[in-house]
């Protein structure tokens, strides 16, 4: 019952989603939900407006929306769109804060996507399994998925998400302790964001080289990489942190008091982090040679640290929360084979029983019909006899005919009247009597 128009803007849309997404958005906006009907165009249309929202960075979308249609295509094979479904759906999830939940979406859009041809679809995929993964501090499993990732757009030539990937490579390495590795990824995501001068991207590298240099307690790099910053004009965001940043590294120049000045700018930018400040006091204090400050910033800085491991730790492990999720899916699937093979079975039981009944009938009334050409045939033959008798006798044999056929044509009634019947026997017995009766009293009848 879909207008043709309304799914003709889809498909539409649907054409030109990935290289116009803001012509494939002014299209959907168009398009009246009213005139599509049925589950699957529904789900497509939901899809549809999910993937321009998200090609135009525009988060408007809540798990209400999304939700209808990912239940449609989670047990749907159409893989395509099943993919692209429940991809949609973890990102919904994912900013929703429901980690779990958002990885088994995605896993699930990993099965589908063994099935076609989508690299670019499953590198998202991977890159958002890297996220989750980072923020459930699973920082090996992150590694390896933005690795899996970074092939998939080398081998599309998308060289903007090769190089965010080599980022997050860096961001996660530097959680893994293997600064070295780090550095590397992060030197080489910072040459392609200045060859493309792409200003926020360079400043992203730039905070995390800093605090890579910080880690390292190389100041030189940390003298380098705060230079770059005015060299590119690019301290878009993060001020408390270059801020912070750099009262560490007037700190290791022998400046104290400046640092410490700067430090206290730092802390009144409305963006500071106080897990920032409090380590930078520790190192600025440490490096003043302020032992006893150094260590009451250390402790304060440990304290807020244990908090936040503390924290996370409280928190429901993402793997242990996935495999819950995936062991639910797989039950609610299996209950639903069972229904279907069960109704199933009803259903060949049913079909048996009304061919059976068919059967039945069809043979009886072929056995009635077979009868009733008998009786015909009987008749006939009375008939031909009839004529064939002078025309006295034929009066006479009528007459006897007739009045035999009125007796047999009551009996016969008895009996079809009452067919299936207890009482079937008892009333042609009685009936049967009546009539023996009545001829053995009649001599007349006897006589014919």
């Amino acid at each position: 019952c879909s207008s043709r128009t309304a799914m003709r803007q889809v498909a539409q849309a649907e054409a030109i989603v990935e290289s116009n997404p803001q012509e494939a958005l002014a299209i959907v906006e168009h398009i009246d939900r009213n005139d599509i009907c049925g589950k699957h165009n529904r789900a497509r249309y939901t899809l549809l407006l999910s993937e321009t929202l998200y090609l135009n960075y525009i988060d408007t979308l809540s798990d209400a929306t999304t939700r209808p249609m990912m239940e449609y295509y989670l047990d749907s094979d159409i893989h395509d769109e099943r993919a692209r479904a429940l991809y949609q759906h973890a990102v919904v999830m994912h900013q929703q804060g429901e980690l779990a939940e958002a990885m088994v979406m995605l896993l699930e859009a990993e099965t589908s996507l063994q099935q076609i041809d989508n690299t670019k679809l499953k590198g998202l995929v991977h890159r958002s399994k890297g996220d989750i993964y980072n923020e459930g501090c699973l920082f090996a499993n992150a590694l390896e998925s933005y690795r899996y990732a970074r092939e998939c757009f080398d081998g599309l030539g998308l060289e903007y998400h090769s190089a965010s990937l080599t980022y997050d490579m860096g961001g996660t390495l530097i959680q893994l302790r293997n600064f070295e590795s780090a550095e590397e990824a992060l030197l080489e995501a910072l040459n392609y964001g200045i060859r493309e001068d792409n200003k926020p991207f360079i400043c992203a590298v730039l905070h995390e080289l800093l605090d890579l240099s910080i880690y390292e307690d190389d100041y030189e790099a940390c003298r380098r990489h705060l230079e770059a910053f005015d060299t590119y004009d690019c301290l878009l965001y993060g001020q408390s942190h270059y801020h912070a940043m750099c009262a560490i590294n007037h700190s290791h120049s022998g400046d104290t008091e400046r640092a410490l000045a700067m430090l206290d700018q730092a802390e009144s930018m409305e963006d500071s982090e106080w897990a920032d400040l409090e380590y930078a006091r520790y190192i600025i204090y440490r490096n003043g040679g302020n032992t006893a400050e150094a260590l009451y910033w250390n402790e304060v800085s440990k304290h807020a640290q244990d908090g936040l491991m503390l924290e996370v730790l409280e928190q429901p492990v993402l793997n242990l929360q996935v495999d819950m999720l995936r062991q639910s899916l797989d039950s609610a699937r299996r209950e639903k084979e069972l229904t279907k093979e069960r109704n199933t079975v009803i259903f060949i039981v049913i079909a048996l029983a009304i061919a059976t009944i068919i059967i039945y009938a069809v043979r009886r009334l072929r056995r009635k019909e077979s009868e009733l050409a008998e009786y015909i045939e009987t008749v006939r033959e009375l008939r031909d006899t009839l004529d064939s008798i002078p025309k006295d006798m034929a009066s006479s044999v009528g007459e006897l005919y007739r009045d035999r056929f009125s007796e047999l044509n009551e009996l016969c009634d008895i009996y079809y009247d009452h067919e299936g019947t207890a009482r079937t026997k008892s009333l042609i017995f009685n009936k049967l009597t009546e009539t023996i009766e009545a001829i053995k009293s009649d001599k007349h009848r006897l006589r014919e």
